[in-house]
This record gives C-alpha cells, sequence and structure tokens, in this order.
C-alpha cells in the first residue's frame, strides 16, 4: 500500500540545451518536493505529431512571433558546420550538464508516448504539477503539456512559479489561455505581471513565490557544489551573457581595466557571439550546473544579463550588476523577470545603468537575507499547501 503522494512534475527541460538556469530550477523543485516527503516523477512528453498536425504547429509557431527562435536555430547549426572548434567546445560543455542531469533529473523521468498515453498516465498521480521557467509563453500555448491540458478533470493540477516570459498575451490567446488557467486548482507565479495576466485573463487567483532555486538555502546550495572542482585563486570578475548585447561586454572590460581582475566568461551561451571568441580572460567550457554556481559563490563581481545568475549571485551574497537581454520595449522583451525580481529585494539599483563602477557599491544583504527568508517561507507554505490538494470532484 502506498503511504506517500505521488507527484507527476511537468518541469522546463531540453535534450539539447545547456542552460544553467533551467537545470539548476528543475533540480531544486524535485529536491523540494522530495524534502517535504512526497514521491515525485518528472513527466516526459514524447509527442507522435501527423503531418498536419506539424504544418499546424509551424503556422502557430510563426503567428505567435516564433520566426526569430526558428532562425536562431538554424543560425546555431550552420554556426557549427562552419566554426569547427565551436562545436568542439559546446559538446564539451553539454557533456558537463548532461552528466549532471543524468546524475538528478533523468532517473526520476517517466516518458509517456503519445498524448493518449500522456492523458492516461496523469490518472497515476495525486497531484500534477508544473514547474517554474518559462512554460507559459505564447510559443508553448498548443503543445498541451506545459498548461496541464492533458491531465485528467479529477486530479488536481498546481502551478509552481511558472513564468509567461512575455509582459503581454496576444489578444488571439485570450480564451484559449484562460482555458487552461481556470482548469488550475493552484496557481504560483514567479513575476508580479504573470500574476496580473492570471487575474486579468481568467477567473483564477495566483500568488507570487520564490523561484525553485531560491527555496533552498546557502548551506544547501554549499552541500551541492562541494563536489565541484573549480579553484580560482585570484580574483576574478565572473561573466554570463545570454544576449548578444556588447555594451555589456564594454563595460566589462572596462571593470577589469580599473580594477585589474581576469575575467572568467561563460561564451556562446544561446548563440554564437563571434566578438566573445576574444571576451575574457578565461573561457571555460567544460561547466556543469555546480560549477556554474562555484563560479558565482566565489567571485569577486558579477555581470550578467540571466534571470538565475542574478539569483544566484543574491543567494551567496556578491557584487553584481544585472544587464537588459532585451530592447526595453519589445513585445517579445522577457526583462519583466529581472525587474520583479530586482524590484522585491529594493535591488533596482543593481541594474545597469551606464555606469559600471556601481558595482562597486555595497548591498544590504542583512535587508536582502530577511526578505529571502520570508519569501522562502511562505513559498514552502504554498507548495505544501497545493501538495495537500484533495482528487477534484466533478
Amino acid at each position: 500500500m502506498r503511504n506517500k503522494k505521488k507527484i507527476g512534475c511537468v518541469i522546463a527541460y531540453s535534450d539539447n540545451h545547456n542552460n544553467y538556469g533551467t537545470s539548476l530550477q528543475g533540480f531544486a523543485t524535485i529536491k523540494k518536493i522530495r524534502d517535504l516527503g512526497y514521491d515525485c516523477e518528472i513527466i516526459r512528453y514524447k509527442k507522435q505529431l501527423t503531418l498536419f498536425e506539424k504544418i499546424k504547429l509551424i503556422y502557430l509557431m510563426f503567428r505567435c512571433g516564433g520566426t526569430m527562435d526558428k532562425i536562431r536555430i538554424v543560425k546555431e547549426r550552420l554556426n557549427m558546420k562552419l566554426h569547427p572548434m565551436y562545436k568542439k567546445n559546446i559538446q564539451e560543455r553539454t557533456d558537463a550538464v548532461n552528466e549532471y542531469k543524468l546524475k538528478r533529473l533523468i532517473p526520476l523521468f517517466h516518458e509517456y508516448v503519445g498524448y493518449e498515453k500522456l492523458c492516461q498516465g496523469s490518472l497515476n498521480y495525486d497531484v500534477v504539477l508544473v514547474g517554474s521557467d518559462q512554460v507559459w509563453t505564447p510559443l508553448s500555448l498548443y503543445s498541451k503539456y506545459y498548461n496541464l491540458l492533458f491531465v485528467s478533470d479529477w486530479v488536481p493540477k498546481v502551478a509552481y512559479a511558472s513564468s509567461f516570459g512575455v509582459s503581454i498575451i496576444p489578444s488571439f490567446q485570450h480564451e484559449e489561455t484562460k482555458r487552461f488557467l481556470n482548469r488550475f486548482n493552484k496557481i504560483g507565479v514567479r513575476e508580479i505581471r504573470g500574476k496580473e495576466i492570471v487575474e486579468t485573463i481568467s477567473d483564477n487567483q495566483a500568488t507570487v513565490v520564490a523561484d525553485p532555486t531560491m527555496l533552498l538555502t546557502r548551506e544547501e546550495w554549499q552541500q551541492e557544489i562541494a563536489e565541484s572542482d573549480i579553484q580560482e585563486k585570484e580574483p576574478y570578475i565572473f561573466c554570463y551573457f545570454l544576449g548578444t548585447n556588447q555594451e555589456a561586454r564594454e563595460a566589462v572590460n572596462n571593470l577589469r581595466d580599473q580594477t585589474g581582475y581576469k575575467v572568467v566568461a561563460i561564451r556562446h551561451m544561446d548563440e554564437f557571439v563571434p566578438s566573445d571568441d576574444v571576451f575574457g580572460d578565461e573561457a571555460p567550457y567544460n561547466v556543469s550546473p555546480n560549477d556554474f554556481i562555484k563560479y558565482i559563490s566565489e567571485a569577486s563581481y558579477i555581470c550578467t544579463d540571466s534571470f538565475h545568475c542574478t539569483v544566484f549571485s543574491i543567494i551567496f551574497q556578491r557584487k553584481f550588476l544585472t544587464f537588459y537581454r532585451f530592447k526595453k520595449h519589445s513585445l517579445t522583451s522577457r526583462n519583466s523577470r529581472i525587474d520583479s525580481l530586482l524590484e522585491y529585494f529594493d535591488l533596482s539599483d543593481r541594474l545597469y545603468n551606464g555606469d559600471i563602477c556601481s558595482i562597486k557599491n555595497n548591498i544590504d544583504y542583512n535587508d536582502v537575507n530577511r526578505k529571502l527568508s520570508i519569501l522562502r517561507e511562505e513559498s514552502i507554505i504554498f507548495l505544501k499547501n497545493a501538495l495537500e490538494l484533495p482528487r477534484n470532484t466533478i
């Protein structure tokens, strides 16, 4: 007889993507659920689409503004062919990230092949939870996966720290978005703007909760990264840029000239950036997610345009500056999650404003830690209550 409730988790995951934040938030979600005393499986969905369904998805992708993503993928494949050393380096990084996934995520996978099997499989769980990150982007709506449309009406549906990734949902998607949001029993979102979207479009309410990586304390993360072999003996500036902002690189070089500190840069994260081949004094590729955190935890300064790099800078009480990755008023901008994070901790002055010297300013981490402790406690209570939901009655 099964004593523990069984939770099915849908997390942001890709076999071919090396984003450290995605792996770490997935791990943190699962770890916290298991620490709370629940059994947990990661629900993996392998699609079996007809030709008509594939054509329809392509059309919807273009309608949702996914053209640039596809262009980026094509460019990436071309760059792999044109730059053999780049391909070799990225494979080295991929291997390091995949080894992490193999230890911490893949053993919990339960794969369902085809949508019918996925729907049937939802009945295996007491609660199905969709985890953090940008799982509700306009482009992801039609998969019927991250929005939990596959989950039976009988099974409670929970969102934890889910993000829309954008500030505005296209008007032609309002009805479908309302439909899936109304099926949720409890909704926790990562950003204030996400809460506003939920409560404007749907009949549901939402709670702003901590990103899963913040559910673990600094001490817990230190235990995780104890296995890392990273040892930097000199002070360094750690740089982690997902975007192509050249002003950010120039600012970092100015900081290096002022301080004399070397720059450790994680190059070519989301795409090949030709100028990055000469950016940074060190550019390691064999970097696992735990190595990534280790670099952050010991850096003198951190410059980034990444949400999760900013999160870990806060957790480890570092001096940092965050740069916008997207143009401020772009319809596809995902800057809102950075704004929401920094505003909550009263750290909006850590947004780069043209003055790289501001990175040297002290941060009142006593106040930040107090707010983080409150947010963590409230978020864990939200998660506990959500996982204790009884089966729905129809």
